[in-house]
């Protein structure tokens, strides 16, 4: 069988990404809940999306897309995770004409009734830890073929009787050299940490202190042969020397079925979606996606509803 280009190219980055599969992760470090993914539709291509966002979640995967969205959009995300964990978003955008985009998301993660015992091993309290992203990215195309994005974020963790606050930055370029082809840079993070101050927990021995973020860039690609198939990749580095791969196939048939599956790092991601016609002008979308947890943690299951007005 003769393999065209398109089809050599997904295969040499899919060989490309599968030898880069994570060596270390970057989940031990603040603001975890902001490397997790977003929306079903990515995370069930291996949590990919920096040369290919998904609409709604463009912000989050690569703002400089937000230059290219030819409608409004408002999009919804719940995820059901193990280990009693919780993680939600919802988010609007606007393009802006001739050659802009603005975006606005909240995302929540979390942990609720979690028990607090006393010395005898009874239960004496009932405690809960959240986080929480107010997000406001805005992109402009200075060209056709090329966009930046900027993705301003302002933090805020909840940790028993603590709370922390904090802001940071994301920063995007796309660049579509010609129309089977995208790339992207993300740089993740910038500047991001939580402010803490324990004074009110330990008196005169609490202190302040400052809990930065890793630093993370991603490179990406989306290799998009004709409207049947798509391919997207990243490659994740951060200053504290991790590297993950993500990448994922995704099955369009006739713009209304889509099947995908993909790579997150070592967790294989499975998903589909269905898009259909709400009302006069408004169209929607409904995702989910399935994400096989490490051995003894539990699968993920991942839901998203945009609709495009």
């Amino acid at each position: 069988m003769k393999l065209r280009p398109a089809h050599t190219i997904i295969l040499i980055l899919s060989l490309f990404f599968g030898k880069a599969v994570a060596v270390e992760y970057n989940g031990g470090y603040a603001g975890a809940f902001l490397r997790m993914g977003l929306g079903a539709q990515a995370i069930a291509m291996g949590n990919s999306g920096v040369a290919r966002p998904m609409d709604g979640f463009a912000l989050y995967y690569n703002p400089a897309s937000l230059a290219y969205q030819e409608h409004r959009s408002f999009a919804i995300s719940y995820s059901f995770l193990p280990l009693d964990r919780q993680f939600h978003f919802v988010g609007v955008t606007v393009p802006i004409k001739p050659s802009a985009g603005l975006s606005i998301g909240w995302i929540h993660a979390g942990v609720k009734n979690i028990e607090g015992r006393n010395s005898a091993g009874y239960i004496d309290e009932v405690y809960s830890v959240g986080e929480e992203a107010l997000m406001l990215a805005f992109a402009n195309a200075i060209h056709p073929k090329l966009s930046f994005g900027l993705n301003f974020k302002i933090l805020r963790q909840q940790m028993v009787d603590l709370t922390a606050s904090g802001i940071g930055f994301d920063f995007g370029v796309l660049y579509t050299p010609f129309e089977q082809l995208r790339l992207g840079l993300q740089f993740k993070d910038i500047g991001a940490n939580y402010s803490w101050n324990t004074q009110k927990l330990f008196q005169d021995q609490g202190t302040t202190y400052r809990e930065a973020f890793p630093q993370v860039v991603k490179f990406g690609v989306a290799v998009i042969p004709h409207r049947v198939f798509a391919f997207n990749g990243d490659l994740e580095l951060s200053d504290q020397g991790a590297r993950q791969a993500h990448f994922g196939v995704e099955y369009n048939y006739r713009e209304l079925a889509f099947l995908r599956v993909g790579m997150n790092g070592h967790n294989p991601t499975f998903g589909a979606g269905l898009a259909y016609g709400f009302i006069r002008n408004l169209d929607t979308a409904l995702d989910y996606c399935y994400v096989a947890g490490a051995e003894g943690e539990g699968a993920s299951h991942i839901f998203a509803w945009q609709f495009k007005f």
